[in-house]
């Protein structure tokens, strides 16, 4: 009887073992179906925000990371924008908007945008946009993005940066090589009408841009920040422009300075090609027919004569007699002078008031003078020239082309 009492209880305890491990089996299988289902619905979430975003705010899209693609910048959204005006900047085509976001780093929960159907819009597809327009610098942001620490970094990558901005530099935490000059440099002044240069100008402007030049706009797909960074207009831009090419063959053909070269024709005409002094010098560098126009003839062309009046409103012909002339000042006329700075201004005060007289200020003899030039410091050299010279026009005019010279050298350091 006691074995029999002994065999049922091992037989009762044995069957509630074997029942507790099925039913544990049990849920270790729901357990690794749900896993697998949650990692799988894990995998079709990808987050597109750049990594530096502040904490609370994840955009992610449900899109297959298989088939999620990232697009480079397009390089030609600002200039194929150029031409546009600020006040065009609510009708901004979408396909100026294109993905330029970093690949995904962290995985959290969907953060859509409403557009104005209603329809729930995933904001993967939209980034900082830079455009430049005629009148202005525009930097667009996705609400979303927009917080103020991004967007003042944005600004000052647009006014700082020494090459030309892309949709992807809105975003960038690099630091900007504040050693060269900026892109934009003498096109955007500040609040206070002087050009930005370096970080701390363009740290003041920035917050100014924030506080009066920045708004919201809405569109379809969605609502964007807008900062609006006012361009000036340049009024010798244009000509520079127009002649620039002409200028680029003829100073590199004669070694005359390109920023000379559009002083002396600002100075002389006003870029006016039609242009006709009291003293006949005619053109866009006021070329005499008889005076520069007969030693270009004789020492460059090699013919005899001079140049008529026709060939010298030529507005090619022209640039191209004017700093021929200016080589032959610089490489023949002056040539002894040894400091580059008191040739420069020789051959300044020589273009308009004539070798002759300019250099009788230092001796009586051209030689003469040449000796005397190069035993005086420039400074010195500029004071003859500026206050002792008998034209009153020529002494004028030596300030005038310097001023101007200054201001073409910093236009064309802009690449124009």
């Amino acid at each position: 009887m006691k074995n029999k009492t002994v065999s049922l209880t091992l037989f009762l305890t044995l069957s509630f073992i074997l029942m507790l491990s099925a039913s544990y089996l049990s849920n270790i299988q729901d357990w690794l179906k749900f896993n697998q289902h949650n990692s799988q619905h894990q995998l079709n979430q990808v987050v597109v925000m750049p990594a530096d975003l502040p904490s609370g705010i994840r955009l992610i899209s449900s899109v297959s990371a298989s088939s999620r693609s990232f697009s480079s910048p397009d390089s030609k959204s600002s200039d194929s924008s150029y031409h546009k005006t600020a006040s065009q900047i609510h009708e901004v085509s979408k396909l100026e908007r294109l993905p330029q976001m970093e690949p995904p780093s962290v995985i959290d929960s969907p953060s859509l945008l409403t557009n104005k159907g209603g329809e729930k819009k995933h904001s993967y597809s939209l980034s900082p946009v830079f455009i430049q327009y005629e009148d202005a610098l525009v930097i667009e942001f996705p609400k979303a993005l927009a917080s103020q620490a991004r967007l003042k970094r944005a600004i000052n990558q647009v006014l700082l940066s020494p090459f030309k901005v892309t949709n992807r530099d809105l975003l960038s935490t690099k630091s900007i090589p504040a050693q060269q000059k900026p892109w934009f440099y003498q096109q955007v002044k500040n609040q206070y009408g002087r050009p930005i240069r370096y970080p701390a100008d363009a740290n003041d402007y920035a917050e100014y841009l924030l506080r009066e030049h920045t708004r919201e706009v809405e569109d379809t797909d969605g609502v964007f920040v807008v900062i609006q960074i006012p361009l000036v207009k340049l009024a010798i831009l244009d000509q520079v422009i127009q002649y620039k090419p002409w200028v680029d063959r003829y100073t590199t053909r004669f070694d005359v300075p390109k920023d000379l070269v559009f002083a002396i024709m600002e100075v002389e005409s006003a870029f006016n090609p039609k242009a006709v002094s009291q003293s006949n010098a005619l053109g866009l560098m006021q070329i005499k027919a008889a005076a520069a126009g007969r030693d270009v003839y004789q020492y460059v062309d090699g013919k005899t004569g001079q140049p008529s009046a026709k060939s010298l409103f030529d507005a090619q012909n022209n640039i191209r007699m004017g700093i021929a002339y200016l080589g032959l000042l610089k490489h023949d006329y002056l040539q002894g002078v040894r400091n580059p700075e008191s040739k420069e201004m020789l051959s300044i005060a020589s273009y308009n008031g004539g070798i002759s007289r300019t250099l009788k200020l230092f001796g009586e003899t051209p030689d003469e003078a040449i000796v005397r030039v190069n035993r005086l410091h420039p400074k010195r050299v500029y004071r003859i020239l500026r206050y002792e010279h008998t034209s009153s026009e020529a002494r004028l005019y030596l300030d005038k082309v310097l001023q101007a010279k200054k201001r073409y050298s910093e236009l064309l350091d802009l690449n124009v």
